[in-house]
């Protein structure tokens, strides 16, 4: 999506990712315990840098969006939520998120989440999202099921085999003010 709206819950702002983000984007990235449940180790810091600028400069994704989080009160990165095309399945939508650590387990995920959901749904028009999460990411887990998302098996992506969680368009309604 080449224009990526302002969205506001009652504590978050989310905004479009700036080239004012990518530092504390790559400190977030290159956190091991951040890094932990997605590639395993922190990445190489020059390839993730040249990684981010380039998503940030080529407007990534084409389509969905991604979305830098702040609080409403103290605007400053503190993660990113987006749609974009699944790792493997471009035809398919994909939910994802990353936080500092410093917001883990004050509920962001979740509420950022219900905000970028429904933008999906409600603009986007999807049918059907999609989530992917390391098997042993627990925490993940239970953001996706407070956003209704449901196991769906596993798939091959981002170089392993993951569990994978839908949400289609006709259960979504009962899940927008879970």
């Amino acid at each position: 999506m080449s224009d990526v709206p302002l969205l506001q819950t009652r504590r978050l702002r989310l905004r479009p990712l700036v080239h004012g983000d990518l530092e504390a984007q790559l400190a977030m990235d290159l956190d091991p315990e951040v890094a932990r449940f997605i590639s395993g180790a922190p990445p190489d810091p020059v390839e993730q840098r040249a990684k981010l600028l380039a998503q940030i400069e080529g407007r990534w994704p084409q389509r969905g969006g991604i979305w830098c989080v702040e609080w409403r009160e103290r605007p400053g990165f503190i993660g990113w939520c987006g749609l974009f095309p699944l790792d493997g399945s471009p035809d398919e939508i994909e939910i994802g998120y990353r936080y500092v650590r410093g917001a883990w387990g004050s509920g962001v995920a979740t509420e950022a989440g219900r905000v970028v959901r429904d933008f999906g749904f409600e603009v986007m028009g999807l049918d059907d999202q999609l989530a992917v999460t390391h098997p042993d990411n627990a925490a993940s887990q239970r953001v996706l099921a407070k956003l209704g998302f449901e196991p769906r098996g596993t798939g091959f992506h981002y170089g392993r085999e993951l569990p994978r969680f839908g949400l289609t368009r006709n259960a979504w309604p009962r899940q927008r003010d879970r």
